[in-house]
Parts: structure tokens; sequence; C-alpha cells
């Protein structure tokens, strides 16, 4: 059954309060990611970083080439090797795509979630966090894009939805969803008309909550 979350941190880092998503921002590709796994929930990190200047509160990562030549194998071996703690801890591990991740569009999801190294693993999809401001500009191509290819992952288990606002020339952060602004009303549309409208949906505030209810049933 779908579910609606309210997590009001606006980049969703640890959080507190009756949800099975637990967040952390903690590397992935770190050799002590394994502590920060929750028993009986869904961990939630960013997508795995290789620059040291990131700033994982911030939800800030700077571009950095290695991502297209050794980050994807080298989350994957990550990924793998926290299964058996996965298993024995009952738990999940959902990493959240973004500009400047290891996972940063949906190509890169994919080529992860094809050759899937844990039965334990899920994504959180963050359309805001995976757009620049020129692909926000044409939201109402890029959106039905992303959650069309994305959706036919039963591992994409769930969505955020907020509007954004543009922090650089190549970089957005979220804001709560807006039914005025012409980007939150091109997102809710894509999402109603993609397989994430059956799945969970994250939100920043009460407000939101009851936006997103009334459009699961319009």
């Amino acid at each position: 059954m779908h579910r609606t979350f309210i997590l009001p941190t606006r980049n969703l880092g640890t959080t507190q309060g009756d949800t099975p998503y637990h967040f952390t921002h903690q590397n992935p590709l770190a050799p002590d990611f394994a502590s920060a796994i929750v028993p009986s929930a869904h961990t939630t990190a960013w997508a795995g970083w290789l620059d040291e200047a990131a700033d994982p509160a911030r939800g800030l990562f700077p571009s950095d080439h290695r991502l297209w030549t050794t980050g994807l194998e080298s989350l994957r071996q990550s990924l793998a090797s926290f299964d058996a703690v996965l298993s024995e801890r009952d738990a999940y591990l959902s990493l959240r795509p973004a500009c400047g991740l290891v996972l940063s569009d949906p190509h890169s999801v994919a080529a992860l979630l094809n050759e899937s190294p844990s039965g334990r693993l899920h994504i959180l999809v963050d359309p805001v966090a995976m757009l620049t401001p020129e692909m926000a500009a044409h939201a109402e191509v890029h959106l039905p894009r992303m959650l069309d290819k994305l959706g036919n992952f039963e591992a994409v288990s769930a969505i955020v939805l907020s509007g954004y606002e543009p922090t650089s020339d190549d970089r957005l952060t979220h804001r709560p969803l807006a039914e005025n602004e012409s980007f939150d009303r091109v997102l809710i549309e894509a999402w109603q008309q993609s397989a994430f409208a059956q799945r969970d949906v994250v939100v920043l505030s009460d407000a939101c909550k009851a936006l997103i209810e009334r459009a699961r049933i319009a």
C-alpha cells in the first residue's frame, strides 16, 4: 500500500518520527558505512560520492570525472559487501541519486539495477536532486521521461515530490510544493501518470501531504 511521509528537513538528513525511512548523510562508499544501517528499516543515503569537498548535509556534490570511470563499479562492490549485514538486520538500503553522485540520472540507476548487487537495494528517486536548472526549465520533457524509465523498476520504490530553487548554474535545492508553480504542476501531473502514483511519496510539509493526497484521488 502506498503511503505519504513528511520529512521536513530540506535535504532529508537524519530524521526522527514514525517512518520506515531513516536518512543518513554517511557515504555508502565509505568503509564504515555498514554501521549506519538501521535494523528493520530502510536506511536511506545519498548514492555515493568521491570528491572530499562534498557537503551531504546541504546536498552539494561537486562533479568528479571518476564518477564516470570507476564510480559505478566501486558502488556495486560496496553494496555487495553490505548484503550480509542487510539480511542479518532484516534491513533495506535505499539510495537517493543526485547530480554529482555515482547515481545521478535514470541511465546510471538502470545500469546498477539491471545487475543489482543486492535484493535488499531500493532507490528513492528525487527529481529535483537529479535535475539542473536548465533541465528544470524544460520539466515537461525531462520529468515524464525520468519517471517512465525509473518506474519500470520495482526497486525504485519511492519518490520525493518537491519544488525547487536554484543554488548555482548547475544545481537545485528543495522547497515545499506549491500549486501555483508551473514546475510543481508538471511534476504532480507526471507523477499521477506514472507507476509512482502507487508507490511511497516523501514530501516536506503537512500542506504538501494534503496536496498529494488530493492529487491521488483526482
